[in-house]
């Protein structure tokens, strides 16, 4: 009839359509989560345990600072001495401008803040800022480290995310909100990362599965 125009699909068509596999998402996304596993944390750490010269100490200091604080590579290198303050409970925190401008904070451990202050203390290094780069060639002048620097020196660690990636910078945040979320809940990495509500941490980083072994035993 000439008023029937339905569409007809051919069987054979949609199934090879709809069973192409995986969408970009599920292949790139490891099953394990985002971020780097806990043994080349382990490594990284052991690597920079013992550093001798100025690239060392300032590996350390970078490795603790972005492991420990969760914070994106913009925030990692505005860090500065003169935004340092106390809390009522003794702890060491940095004031800083997150993602979208607003003033934030991060506790710093004793060990990240001695890195730091190492790095500095051992290569005469006289600046408000945390992390700088290294002189060129029969020159002294050092500026604060910028973002990209920061990219490519992480960068150049060379170990493998959960993705099979190479290492970046975003992949250390990932790792610490991993960690947060498993052993201190939602609100903690919330608080660690500066999400906007703890339900974004949950979203992020729980994980896609989980062993009920344990508790599905039928003796």
């Amino acid at each position: 009839m000439p008023g029937n125009t339905a569409k007809i699909i051919k069987l054979d068509s949609y199934r090879n359509r709809s069973s192409r596999g995986f969408g970009k998402k599920d292949v790139e996304e490891s099953v394990f989560g985002r971020g780097l596993s806990d043994e080349t944390m382990r490594t990284l750490s052991k690597r920079f345990s013992n550093p001798i010269s100025e690239l060392d100490y300032r590996n350390r200091a970078i490795f603790l600072l972005m492991s420990r604080s969760g914070l994106r590579a913009a925030e990692i290198v505005s860090l500065c001495f003169s935004n340092l303050l106390n809390s009522p409970k003794s702890e060491t925190l940095v004031k800083y401008r997150k993602k979208g401008g607003k003033l934030a904070y991060s506790v710093l451990s004793e060990d990240t803040l001695k890195s730091i202050r190492e790095y500095h203390s051992k290569f005469g290094i006289s600046s408000d800022y945390f992390l700088l780069s290294r002189p060129k060639r029969h020159q002294s002048i050092r500026s604060p480290l910028s973002k990209r620097g920061l990219q490519l020196i992480v960068s150049s660690w060379n170990v493998k995310t959960l993705e099979g990636r190479n290492i970046f910078c975003h992949a250390i945040r990932h790792t610490a909100g991993r960690r947060m979320l498993e052993y201190a809940g939602s609100i903690a990495t919330q608080k660690l990362l500066g999400h906007a509500s703890a339900n974004t941490s949950s979203k992020f980083y729980s994980p896609r599965f989980f062993d009920g072994n344990k508790f599905l035993t039928w003796d």
